[in-house]
Formats: structure tokens, C-alpha cells, sequence
């Protein structure tokens, strides 16, 4: 019920890494290490690259910068380095990759983070990590950056450290709005990069993946249509939102492929209690009374309506009103907003 001070350290540790935080787990890391004092109390220095018992190593920062370069990379829509590194470095997350001519050894994947926790998660994936389905995200993302206009704001992006690459602002890669002499063999470009998408989709080995990207594929092939797609009816498509569905969904895949986890241990306990609460609601089990509540458990805040409802009637007397409250569902917009 009450986790210890090391736990929630290892917690956010677990998040930060997770997601690529690097500069931020090394600043908490390093701030929240707990001090071992000698018997005059002096701080006993450890041995460098020697991570404590939930913190992070110099290993573990080094798998968290490499995932970070091809997760950067798709941030700022540089489609075709992020497959490079993927296949360079991760060739079991994409399928029948390429070997390069300066392919570099396999990135260690032994060092892992340890678990706050005993819970065993590495079999829950939050999005695919079958090969051919990442493969084909790839190719869609890249369509998308090719049919490109107007550069993105660096800061519309969810990642906070996507200023990092100065790139993001690059216009090697956006097509002129208005026609020039290259305008119908960028067009032509696209048509046969929108054919490969429709032949790559019908390679995915399951039937209801083949039939879920059909009208997708008809929407984002679309783009084509307008002369400036930020401003057509698709134009969700060329959100940096899109760009950072792919990077978490490439990253999950990678640490799926390398023996971590899939998804943080934060997300996991916030899965877990969001079902815990509803199927209670829903069971129509009773607030207990306060002297039967543990210490340290809360419970969720009540929705807010976002628009009044007429008063209640009253209930009839004889109601229990001590024990009448239904336990309210987890919901973690609200969960924030009240502490």
C-alpha cells in the first residue's frame, strides 16, 4: 500500500528510460541517489559506471541514447535514417532488413533496468511489433513526409527533447506548394509510392490486418489530391501526432525485440488500476466506511460533468446512507487534476 521511497525513484527511472528521457534520467538519477556515508561521514565514492540497486548504469544510458536516435529521428519525419539505424542496429524489429557495408555489431541487450516490482510484463505489447506491420507504418509515415508542404513546429511535439535535432525544421524534404517545373515528377513520385503501400498491405500475413489498412491506405493516398494537403480534409495525417504514433510504436517494438518491456511499469500500474476501479463500479460495490479504508489508499476523484444536469431527486428514507456510495471508476485526467 505504501511504496517505499526507492520504488517510486526506481518508478520514474523506469518512465524516463522508457521514453527516452535521457538527459532527464541522468539529472534524477544522479540527484535522488540515495548517499552512502563512510563511518566519519564522508560520502563513499562508487566505482564509475556502477549504477545502485534501482537507479541506472552507464549501459543502461547507452541503450536508452541509441533508441533515442531512431525515436528523434522519426520525430523530426527522417523516415529513411530512422530504417537505417532499425536495420543497423535492431535488424529483428523490421523484416528481411538489408545489411549494411558499415553494419556495427548487435547493441547489447543484457543490461535492463531493474523492476520495481516482481510484475512480469514483457509479453504486453501496446501496439504491434509484428515486423511486416512496422515495415509498412514506415512506409506510410514516409508517404506522408514526401506529400509534405508546410514544415512542422518543433513545438507541437508531445517529446520535449525534440529540439534537440535542429533538422526538425529542414525543407529538403517539403515539396513546393505551388507548381514548378519538378511538380508532375513529384507527383508521379507519389502515385508510385502510394501502389507500393496498397502492394506492401496485401503482404501482411493476417486477413483483418489486410482489411483494417484498406481504408486508411484510400485516406492517406488522398493527399496527392490536394495542392496542399495541411489544409485538405486529411490533413490530421500531417500532424506531428502522426509522427509520434510511429516513434512510440517503433520504440515499443524495440524494446519488445531487445528483452524489456514493452510499455513502462507507470503505464502498466495505470492499466491496472483504471480495470481494478471500473469492474468495482460496475459491481456496484459500496464505499467502505473511512475506518475501513487502508492507510494511504484514496479514492478517484468523481468525474466532472461538463455540463450541468438537473438536481437529483431526493432519495427515499430509508436509504442506507452510510453505506449508499457507489466506488467511483479511475480516471486519470481527473486523478491529476486533483492533486
Amino acid at each position: 500500500m505504501n511504496p517505499t521511497t526507492q520504488q517510486l525513484r526506481a518508478l520514474v527511472l523506469d518512465y524516463l528510460c522508457h521514453n527516452c528521457y535521457i538527459r532527464t534520467a541522468r539529472v534524477f538519477a544522479r540527484d535522488s541517489l540515495v548517499q552512502h556515508l563512510n563511518a566519519d561521514g564522508e560520502e563513499v565514492m562508487r566505482p564509475k559506471g556502477e549504477g545502485d540497486s534501482v537507479g541506472v548504469t552507464d549501459d543502461d544510458l547507452e541503450e536508452v541514447e541509441s533508441r533515442r536516435e531512431v525515436q528523434q529521428n522519426l520525430l523530426s519525419g527522417h523516415v529513411d535514417e530512422a530504417t537505417k539505424l532499425l536495420n543497423d542496429r535492431y535488424p529483428s524489429v523490421l523484416p528481411a532488413a538489408q545489411p549494411s557495408s558499415s553494419t556495427p555489431p548487435p547493441h547489447p541487450t543484457s543490461a535492463k533496468l531493474p523492476s520495481p516490482h516482481t510484475v512480469q510484463i514483457k509479453s504486453i505489447t501496446p501496439f504491434s511489433v509484428e515486423p511486416t506491420t512496422l515495415a509498412l507504418e514506415l512506409r506510410i509515415l514516409s508517404f506522408i513526409e514526401t506529400a509534405r508542404t508546410k514544415p512542422l513546429d518543433p513545438s507541437y511535439s508531445s517529446h520535449s527533447q525534440i529540439s534537440d535535432l535542429p533538422s526538425q525544421t529542414d525543407l529538403s524534404n517539403i515539396r513546393p506548394a505551388l507548381p514548378d517545373t519538378n511538380a508532375d515528377e513529384h507527383l508521379f513520385k507519389l502515385f508510385q509510392s502510394a501502389r507500393g503501400l496498397y502492394a506492401y498491405a496485401q503482404e501482411l500475413s493476417a486477413l483483418e490486418d489486410r482489411v483494417q489498412y484498406q481504408p486508411q491506405l484510400a485516406r492517406i493516398s488522398s493527399l496527392m489530391a490536394y495542392k496542399v494537403p495541411e489544409n485538405s480534409p486529411v490533413a490530421d495525417y500531417m500532424t506531428q501526432t502522426r509522427r509520434d504514433q510511429v516513434a512510440d510504436q517503433i520504440n515499443s517494438a524495440i524494446l519488445y525485440r531487445t528483452g524489456h518491456p514493452a510499455i513502462s511499469y507507470l503505464e502498466l500500474y495505470i492499466r491496472y488500476t483504471t480495470v481494478i476501479w471500473a469492474c468495482l463500479s460496475e459491481d456496484k460495490v459500496k464505499v467502505p466506511s473511512p475506518a475501513n479504508i487502508p492507510t494511504g489508499v484514496k479514492l478517484p476523484p468523481r468525474r466532472r460533468k461538463s455540463v450541468p444536469s438537473p438536481a437529483p431527486p431526493p432519495r427515499p428514507p430509508t436509504v442506507d446512507k452510510e453505506h449508499s456510495e457507489i466506488v467511483p471508476e479511475f480516471h486519470l485526467g481527473e486523478f491529476l487534476t486533483s492533486l
